[in-house]
């Protein structure tokens, strides 16, 4: 047998589950350029020298009170490394620990509480301050519309603020081009309406995009551009983004300005997720580390595909695997669970669609049922929950195959033919 792994249970100590495939069948472990992870050092040069704008530090003379907004755990941000420098930054611009707040910015996502907010701010930090979950339907501020029609409301410890600091992840994304920047106010601190304004005409395939396909220029995406205004309207003052590695630590930190500093973050993305993508596979291992918590994500695993529709990577009656460790189980989503105003099925998006045409999907997750599969994937995707059942299906009674693993497909760009 070939043996392989591939990293397993993001925010649930990073795992590697071994995959093995028989001796006969050509494997090919398609990975992303990567990057070396960042030190210390390198994370304070990046707050000493902002993009676009002052230090922190500068911008805090004179204020009284802080609020840092910060992602959840549907993202890899290691949050904990860069919270003490955004601390030291707001104390030495005067503003003490009791005017300062942390915001979990969770959108339409499911609170954290105080485990999860332990492993994504630290322990220390989530103990020395105040952190509170946003609530989509309450505690908002209306601070206008934005000039595509968005209702602005947001966080109210986010709006009254002195000081705003967003905490985001570049990340692919299927509709917004990229994660991070002001996508952190919105959705990230946004009310219902103001995210369905706003997320519509994307769920409908009318804008958007992910930000490594063909032509595509991110200062363009009409809903990025959106969240952007937005986040602006909100006050806005500054953005720590990040850019992952393979092994879901961080390759880049990025201070500064929302659009300027998120630009930059996005050009040393391009260069880390970058991957030399086989084509005409009879089958596709996509894994959606690092963004594996639940299966409401999942389909981010297939990034590496559907930002570059012009290669087809698994051939038609070929074989795909979704490979999730789904941690959290199906997980949650204001807006797309079913029942909810955008629930539509994977496969029922555009991109997904062609697909899922004439091949055979199969999810690997040890966290989830049937049930929970079919309440995102169409009734002939196969689940798994053991690498060894799901391999006796693969076989399918071929003694030759060739396969591609992509070990970190929710990040992994596939470049323009």
């Amino acid at each position: 047998m070939n043996s392989f792994t591939i990293p397993w249970g993001s925010w649930r100590d990073n795992k590697k589950l071994p995959i093995s495939f028989p001796s006969s069948w050509k494997i090919t472990v398609a990975s992303m350029a990567d990057g070396e992870d960042v030190s210390q050092a390198e994370i304070r040069k990046a707050f000493a020298r902002p993009i676009g704008q002052e230090p922190i530090r500068k911008l805090a003379e004179g204020k009284k009170t802080a609020t840092i907004a910060v992602d959840d755990l549907t993202r890899p941000t290691q949050a904990y490394r860069f919270l003490p420098f955004i601390i030291e930054e707001l104390n030495q611009g005067g503003i003490q620990d009791e005017g300062i707040k942390i915001l979990m910015a969770i959108g339409s996502h499911r609170p954290l509480m105080k485990a999860d907010q332990e492993k994504k701010l630290g322990k220390q930090i989530a103990n020395r301050f105040p952190v509170f979950n946003h609530h989509p339907y309450e505690n908002l501020v209306h601070v206008g519309t934005t000039s595509r029609g968005t209702p602005v409301d947001v966080n109210r410890h986010f709006v009254e603020a002195d000081i705003k600091i967003g905490v985001g992840f570049i990340t692919p994304h299927p509709t917004a081009g990229f994660g991070g920047g002001g996508k952190i106010v919105i959705p990230g601190l946004g009310s219902m309406e103001t995210i369905i304004k706003n997320h519509t005409p994307a769920a409908q395939g009318k804008i958007g995009g992910t930000g490594f396909s063909q032509g595509y220029d991110l200062n363009k995406n009409e809903l990025r551009l959106d969240m952007e205004e937005g986040a602006r309207m909100a006050g806005l003052n500054a953005i720590v983004n990040s850019v992952g590695t393979s092994e879901g630590k961080t390759a880049g930190v990025f201070v500064g300005d929302l659009v300027q500093a998120h630009r930059e973050a996005v050009n040393l993305a391009r260069r880390v997720y970058v991957t030399d993508t086989p084509t005409e596979l009879d089958i596709g291992i996509f894994n959606a580390f690092p963004e594996d918590t639940e299966l409401v994500q999942a389909q981010k695993a297939l990034n590496v595909w559907t930002g570059n529709m012009g290669r087809r990577i698994v051939k038609e009656g070929g074989k795909v695997v979704i490979a999730t460790a789904s941690s959290d189980g199906l997980g949650f989503h204001s807006l797309l669970d079913v029942g909810c105003r955008l629930h539509r099925k994977v496969d029922q998006r555009k991109v997904m669609a062609e697909i899922f045409q004439n091949r055979k999907v199969f999810v690997l997750s040890p966290n989830c049922s049937p049930r929970d599969l079919y309440t995102r994937y169409p009734g002939q995707v196969v689940i798994r929950n053991k690498w060894k059942d799901l391999l006796e299906e693969l076989k399918d009674g071929n003694s030759s195959q060739t396969v591609g693993i992509f070990p970190n497909g929710s990040l992994q760009f596939t470049p323009p033919l």
